[in-house]
């Protein structure tokens, strides 16, 4: 971001450009702008679009793009300077705090307290022992050349209290951020059959050409160092090899390998040349999960009501995926091309619709929907992971599950609320469960009295089911009560009409379109009535 700007509007019309950096404080602006105008920076505020900025952050935090336009308004409080309470956490986990001046130095401040606080030599050590003191705050570091120039008001503190992070480092290592942790390694993944394959030794066949193994085993840079000086052919002659790979013997040009897939393969290629076409490695066998848990299927009451557990859910088997993976085909960057250029055009086709015309296609969407699925499936969780499963109808009312689930708790006289989430809206008791967008299913969560387990009466916990139950007997239900009606993707319409009702209604619609408006006499076909003294001459 070096070389970035701003222009401020200021209140006299004119404007004037600022050199910021991404450390730069707000309230350095204002008083840089103000400076260049003969205008008081207390008085004045930052306006960037509709918001206002806050005078203690900097040009990071507030989100301000290069070359942005900001406006100098006038603050509703005249801004005063005061006492800054300054607190320096030390890697010990020492926290001193105290209340100093905005015009005070870093350099003052850390004086200060090696005289005051009681810390040792190693809180400011001198420069004769090759250590300096690094103070981070916002992610700024700030070193011992200029820690005498920086004032608490230069970092934008006037007022209230901040958090200074102390550290002593090395001066060879003054580019290293304090207190900042390196980003995590990714977990390896052990793989038995690669590991076989890399304790094979690669042997040479009769004919005297090298065989790889299947998957292709990690040199050192020792060996890197003397497959280099072996290699026959230059990088030049192979344009579609990168430049990053390691380097490989090309003896004999060998054919190519068909691709089982027009995605670029997980498991790279290894190019050494062999006597025949090396056959790909099998895909690994799948094999399906056995059930852990016995179907235990028990009712504990009306709407074919079930507690179960999230506990008992069997673990979800997730693999590390391949930088590759995440990584688009040209087919699929041509497809979500396709799909941006068909939502762009719908949009901008899209007819202007009435209020009464919103509200009759809400209404449409409503009816649609109660006719597609007549039973919803609820399951409310709770903070303790259990989940109790119930049907209702579309037009059951919020209030109807909330009484339905009062016998099933703890307290049953608990005032208690349901809710969804991603986003987080509660739902209001007089709303139905169509209108709360809670059809075909939905997933509510509890919220209220009591705050800490248990939430379930020991008589309702007793009958629990176990989450193969739960799940097959929705799964029943589902199989059962559904009506074949299409889904589109836009939300529930019914299915298609017949081909002779589609046709029907094309030729209607045609004879609507060419048919002549009724108000011209001489298109409509009728025969004029003719007055009584009109006499047709001969």
């Amino acid at each position: 971001m070096a070389g970035m700007s701003v222009t401020v509007l200021c209140p006299a019309g004119r404007r004037v450009n600022v050199k910021v950096t991404p450390n730069t404080s707000i309230l350095q602006i204002i008083e840089e702008a103000s400076l260049k105008q003969g205008l008081n920076p207390d008085q004045y505020e930052l306006k960037h679009l509709r918001r206002v900025l806050d005078s203690s952050s900097n040009v990071r935090h507030a989100g301000l793009p290069n070359r942005c336009q900001l406006e100098m308004v006038e603050a509703p409080v005249l801004r005063s300077p005061a006492s800054v309470s300054v607190h320096i956490a030390t890697e010990s986990g020492l926290r001193l705090v105290h209340d100093f001046p905005c015009t005070t130095t870093l350099w003052e401040i850390l004086e200060y307290h090696r005289e005051n606080s009681g810390v040792g030599e190693e809180f400011l050590p001198p420069v004769e022992s090759g250590q300096e003191v690094v103070l981070v705050y916002a992610m700024r570091r700030i070193t011992c050349p200029e820690l005498a120039k920086v004032t608490l008001r230069t970092l934008g503190l006037i007022g209230g209290k901040c958090m200074l992070r102390h550290s002593v480092q090395s001066m060879s290592s003054a580019g290293c951020q304090a207190h900042v942790s390196s980003s995590l390694a990714r977990r390896p993944v052990h793989h038995p059959e690669l590991e076989e394959e890399e304790k094979l030794v690669v042997e040479n066949d009769a004919g005297g050409h090298s065989v790889a193994p299947k998957y292709p085993v990690p040199h050192s840079r020792k060996e890197e160092n003397y497959h280099s000086q072996e290699m026959d052919v230059s990088m030049e002659e192979i344009p579609d090899m990168p430049v990053s790979a390691p380097p490989v013997i090309l003896k004999e040009a060998t054919p190519a390998v068909p691709s089982h897939s027009s995605a670029e393969c997980a498991v790279p290629l290894d190019l050494t040349t062999m006597s025949s076409p090396q056959k790909m490695p099998p895909p690994p066998k799948v094999t399906k999960l056995k059930s852990v848990s016995h179907l235990v299927n028990h009712q504990i009451g009306d709407h074919n009501a079930i507690v179960f557990s999230m506990a008992d859910a069997p673990p979800t088997l997730t693999g590390d995926e391949d930088d590759a993976f995440f990584q688009l085909t040209a087919e699929e960057v041509r497809r979500l091309y396709k799909e941006q250029r068909r939502a762009l055009i719908e949009l901008q086709e899209a007819p202007l619709l009435t209020k009464s015309m919103r509200d009759m296609e809400e209404s449409s969407k409503v009816l649609t929907a109660m006719s597609r699925y007549p039973i919803t499936h609820l399951r409310i969780h709770f903070p303790d992971e259990h989940v109790i499963q119930a049907s209702f109808k579309p037009t059951d009312l919020v209030a109807d599950v909330i009484n339905f689930l009062r016998p099933f708790l703890a307290c049953p006289t608990a005032d208690f609320s349901l809710s969804t989430r991603h986003p987080h809206r509660t739902l209001s008791p007089s709303t139905t469960l169509v209108a709360a967008d809670c059809v075909p299913n939905a997933r509510l969560y509890y919220e209220g009295f009591p705050a800490e387990p248990p939430y379930l009466s020991e008589d309702t916990l007793a009958k629990k089911s176990s989450y193969s139950g739960a799940c097959s007997s929705l799964n029943s239900m589902n199989t059962t009560k559904t009506r074949p009606l299409g889904i589109s993707d836009k939300g529930h319409t019914l299915s298609e009409p017949s081909s002779s009702s589609s046709s029907r209604r094309k030729e209607e619609a045609l004879d609507l379109g060419t048919r002549p408006h009724a108000s011209d006499g001489r298109m409509t076909g009728t025969v004029p009535k003719v007055p009584k003294w009109f006499k047709v001459g001969k």
